[in-house]
């Protein structure tokens, strides 16, 4: 029985003066190269240059590393002076089978045996009309693997490898039959300074809160990609565990328990204080904040880095565990060391001095209801001014004059 290969691997067909790199499995001198290879070409820095632009988006569409596909373009194609590269813009050794809809180029391979002898064959391989086209597919087959093993290459995934080194491991043997296939990528990743155009990995927890209802995934690609896990709606307090920052800005992030979005999807101005390590005991409850609120540490004081959380005037949900007194006022508690005034979510009784109308956000009457002398009536937070008018807040886009109450 012959044994082919791994296909994934790529064929590079060279120059008759051209080397033939070791993970290599095309024959040099084949007579199906019909153009001829130019130093310009072969130009290091120029092929770079070109790579990594392309590595990048399609890495940010796949969710890999940029470094890893840049160094595996180096090696197959040979800086891009491969037959294949030069006829047919294929930088990963393609091969096109019955299911490849579009052109392709003949190249004489060496194949192997069950006994490992090797023997050559002319194979079709997948001609494209780009670069880009060519790193798009080797994206497409790392983030899907095989028909036979979707999950093939997911130790190369963006969620799952730590680094660039755990993406090459993962890739030897799987993607390349070289035990060292690893050590020949991570050679030129750090040779090159490739990891520059990786993107930022974080897994420090925030607490965000999400701007519009959507979608989460299950993975950190493209949504065209992947699937649908959960959902999300407007006003929840999620906490985010792992948040990748792409050369371009924007940002994927993991929601604990739901699954990744869009940077899109959160207010990213401003993240609430994780709440990593609740009390002990304590279940997490959400919370309607209804004023925009100070965060303070545990002697009362306001926390360090810690920004005014900002509230609209549809309040903000938000995460808590439980409540403590400081300083004999009641506090609740939203992250490590993080706690915020219980005024501004449980509100503050007040009795009004007189009959009165309820405005909203605009200081324009809400309806024509009338709230009647000697009602209490919970307030949150400190008074605000709308168009010079003081009013204390009642409710979602509810608001009272503050002359009309009688404690001011």
């Amino acid at each position: 029985m012959k044994k082919k290969l791994i296909t994934g691997i790529s064929a590079a067909v060279l120059a008759t003066t051209a080397v033939v790199p070791v993970t290599n499995n095309l024959i040099a001198n084949s007579i199906w190269q019909t153009k001829p290879v130019s130093a310009a070409q072969g130009n290091e820095a120029k092929f770079l240059n070109t790579a990594a632009s392309q590595a990048q988006k399609v890495a940010k569409k796949y969710g890999l590393y940029p470094s890893v596909m840049i160094a595996q373009a180096i090696v197959e194609s040979n800086w891009g002076q491969s037959g294949l590269a030069v006829n047919a813009n294929n930088l990963f050794g393609m091969k096109a089978d019955d299911s490849w809809p579009g052109e392709t180029y003949a190249a004489r391979t060496r194949e192997e045996d069950k006994n490992g002898k090797s023997y050559y064959i002319v194979a079709k391989f997948r001609k494209y009309p780009s670069y880009q086209n060519s790193f798009d597919d080797n994206g497409k087959k790392l983030r899907q693997g095989v028909s036979w093993q979707p999950d093939r290459y997911q130790g190369a995934w963006l969620e799952n490898a730590t680094s660039y080194t755990d993406a090459t491991k993962a890739l030897t043997g799987t993607y390349a039959t070289a035990n060292n296939y690893n050590t020949i990528l991570n050679n030129r990743i750090t040779t090159y300074n490739l990891t520059q155009y990786d993107p930022q990995v974080s897994s420090t927890s925030k607490s965000y809160v999400v701007k519009k209802s959507g979608a989460t995934y299950a993975w950190p690609t493209d949504h065209s990609i992947t699937t649908k896990t959960d959902s999300i709606s407007k006003g929840d307090a999620v906490t985010v565990t792992k948040t990748i920052t792409f050369y371009n800005g924007k940002q994927r992030l993991y929601i604990s328990g739901k699954g990744w979005v869009n940077d899109s999807a959160l207010e990213m101005g401003s993240a609430l204080p994780p709440a990593a390590q609740a009390p002990k005991n304590e279940r997490k409850v959400n919370k309607t904040l209804m004023h925009t609120a100070y965060v303070y540490d545990a002697k009362g004081n306001k926390a360090k880095g810690m920004k005014a959380i900002k509230v609209s005037g549809s309040g903000k949900v938000i995460a808590t565990y439980g409540t403590k007194t400081i300083n004999n006022k009641k506090y609740y508690r939203i992250g490590q060391n993080h706690y915020i005034a219980s005024g501004n979510i449980d509100g503050t009784m007040r009795i009004l001095k007189h009959d009165t109308y309820v405005y909203n956000n605009y200081g324009n009457r809400d309806n024509q209801e009338i709230m009647k002398k000697g009602k209490s009536v919970a307030t949150y937070g400190a008074a605000i001014s709308i168009y010079g008018v003081q009013y204390y807040r009642i409710g979602v886009n509810q608001y009272i004059k503050r002359a009309d109450f009688s404690l001011n």
